[in-house]
Parts: structure tokens; sequence; C-alpha cells
């Protein structure tokens, strides 16, 4: 199996103030602030500029948080998912969960999907709020056809930050 190398955010397109990027050749295209982040057990690779460090993930494969945002991944492999479940499926799935444990739900960006490189990224913008705080959640599904795997992407943050940090 290729190994796959996912860009953090999947979408440094989308937060380039995060730090992340897509990385085809990682070691020729890594600036010296990048650190690399992997999740061994499904072959991805993920980079972000040195303000994020690796938190103890959880439930999640992986979690960073530079203090002021939190990303929160989750990797699945076809072969793992139920026959019926795609893994748009899963991406419907982990936002329902998410979402159903916040209160004042709302979209603030509809869901899209584009083709970055050789990954299929689809995307929503939510605002919601958990023990009285207001935070935007912007929820990625990284699908990797090449690898048969997918990734279910949580960026979490005030929403102020995430204005400012965020590119369209």
């Amino acid at each position: 199996m290729k190994k796959a190398i996912v860009f953090l955010l999947l979408t440094c397109i989308l937060f380039s103030a995060v730090g992340c990027s897509v990385l085809e050749k990682a070691d020729s295209l890594l600036k010296p602030t990048d650190v690399v982040f992997a999740i061994d057990s499904y072959q991805l690779q993920i980079t972000a500029d040195s303000s994020f460090q690796e938190k103890t993930a959880g439930s999640y494969d992986l979690q960073l948080t530079n203090d002021r945002c939190y990303i929160s991944i989750m990797a699945y492999r076809y072969m793992d998912l139920p026959e019926s479940v795609t893994p748009l499926d899963v991406y419907d799935m982990q936002n329902e969960d998410l979402l159903g444990k916040r209160t004042a739900v709302a979209v603030m960006e509809e869901t899209k999907t584009e083709t970055v490189s050789r990954h299929t990224v689809t995307q929503t913008l939510y605002s919601a709020e958990k023990d009285g705080v207001k935070n935007y959640y912007a929820s990625y599904l990284v699908d990797i056809p090449d690898s048969e795997t997918c990734a279910w992407v949580l960026v979490t943050a005030m929403p102020s930050y995430l204005k400012d940090n965020r590119e369209y």
C-alpha cells in the first residue's frame, strides 16, 4: 500500500496560518519550522507548524493543539467499514455524534467537496456551544482512494481564531 500523506486541516489551502500543507514529497518540501505527526497504523503523515503539539488522543487516532485550536483525527480503512457504509457515511455519522452533544448548532458554511491532489476533501463549518462556550467546528473528510483510507478531521477553535486563520 502506498504511503498516504494527508495535509492537516487537510487543506492548508483552507487554513494557511494554522501552518499545514499537503505534501507529496514531505522531506523535500518541509520548512524548518514544520513538524511531521504520524498515524502509523494508517500510514498517514500530517504536517503542522511547530506551534502544534501532540495531545493525548483519547478516542482519536491523533489530536494536536496549539492551545487556541484543536485538530482531532480519526482514520479508517475501507475494509474495516461495514459493506453498506461509505466514507461519506462515516463523515455524516461523526458530525451527527459531535453536534448531538452540542447546543445552538448552526451551519456556517454548507458542505462542499473538492479534489486536492489525489484526495477528495469534503468540509462543513459549524458553530455550536458546549458548556456555555461558543466554538466553530470545521469538519473534514479526507478520502484517499489510492490507499483505501479515509480520515475524519475536526478543527475546533473560537470563532475569532478560526476566522482570522482560515483561507477560503
